[in-house]
């Protein structure tokens, strides 16, 4: 403006996007999540003190939020005893993408989060003692919404003989 701006107001669609800027820089933030997901127009209309207003052209974007949160299932091992080192696999899928898998042994994670299918660990049951041990895996996908599969409850049992001797 030839005297000065005195605000900026953001525009989503013809409709206000909160109150008016009245310094420079002019900016803000905006919660797309708010709104629904397709094509929208956001414009500034610039406002000066003696009331004078000019609105920019507008800027077509397109809002895709991901709201939806993966799915992810425990293939192996089946509930009931596990010994030994086993491998523990989940199959998972997302409506864009999964970007891992964190396997859980009662909520505490089970090595680092796997980033690439196929999702498998391997757990060395002997560095667990005797016992029940709830199995679940998580999922997330890139917007960070998360999903997790049913417990599998296994029972460790690790026969720790170390020599047995026959008597006669």
């Amino acid at each position: 403006d030839n005297v000065g701006v005195a605000g900026v107001q953001f525009l989503l669609d013809g409709n206000s996007l909160g109150t008016e800027d009245i310094s420079s820089p002019y900016s803000i933030s905006w919660n797309t999540t708010t709104i629904a997901n397709g094509a929208h127009t956001l414009t500034a209309r610039a406002r000066d003190a003696a009331g004078n207003t000019t609105t920019s052209s507008g800027i077509n974007v397109t809002v895709n939020n991901d709201v939806t949160a993966p799915t992810v299932s425990i293939t192996a091992p089946a509930a009931g005893e596990v010994s030994g080192t086993i491998t523990i696999t989940a199959n998972a899928s997302d409506n864009i993408g999964v970007v891992g898998v964190q396997f859980l042994l009662n909520v505490a994670n089970l090595g680092t989060e796997v980033v690439a299918a196929p999702y498998s660990i391997s757990w060395n049951t002997a560095t667990s003692t005797n016992g029940n041990y709830t199995l679940t895996a998580r999922a997330r996908d890139a917007a960070g919404n998360p999903g997790n599969s049913a417990p599998v409850t296994v029972t460790v049992f690790n026969n720790n003989l170390v020599l047995a001797l026959g008597f006669n």
